[in-house]
């Protein structure tokens, strides 16, 4: 029987960036053949929002995916027990995340870091708004049409090449 590892993709709020790598990197892996599995959660312990992302829904919906209603479970919080379950975690952005992981987990996070199992992206929230806690604070518009394939985009081709290092990894 083959043993798949796992990958754990964590953002702020579990409702964009980190949900929508994991259900990437879960149809990429899937049909590549590679034996992960993916999950996600949120830094934020506590969230406004419910369900899975308008955004990554219509991106999801433009690539084809079908059901895409079989994703919509609610935001989860990170725990200890999850980062020590994972075989691999990648935060997706470092300016945003490094502070937050160490602030909730201490020296954990440096000690998953030193092992190589602790990754940091950087993938933004909304492009150029400078991350999650600022788009709370924004007035306006919500993002635009182009900001949001911007960010849906950059987290399917940082997945995409993840899948691809992992597919060089696999053993033969």
């Amino acid at each position: 029987m083959i043993q798949y590892r796992s990958a754990l993709f964590v953002c702020s709020g579990n409702y964009y960036r980190s949900r929508l790598a994991e259900i990437l990197f879960n149809h990429y892996a899937q049909q590549a053949e590679l034996p992960w599995d993916a999950d996600s959660r949120g830094l934020l312990e506590r969230v406004r929002h419910e369900g899975l992302s308008p955004s990554a829904v219509r991106y999801l919906e433009r690539k084809k995916f079908e059901g895409v209603e079989q994703y919509a479970r609610n935001p989860q919080t990170l725990t200890l027990k999850d980062l020590e379950r994972a075989d691999l975690v990648i935060a997706l952005n470092r300016e945003e995340h490094e502070p937050m992981m160490k602030g909730r987990f201490g020296q954990v996070p440096s000690v998953l870091q030193k092992r190589g199992t602790l990754r940091y992206w950087n993938v933004y929230d909304l492009p150029g708004s400078g991350g999650f806690f600022k788009s709370l604070l924004k007035a306006g518009p919500e993002r635009s049409a182009q900001e949001e394939v911007s960010g849906t985009e950059h987290v399917d081709f940082a997945v995409q090449s993840l899948v691809w290092e992992l597919l060089k990894q696999k053993p033969s």
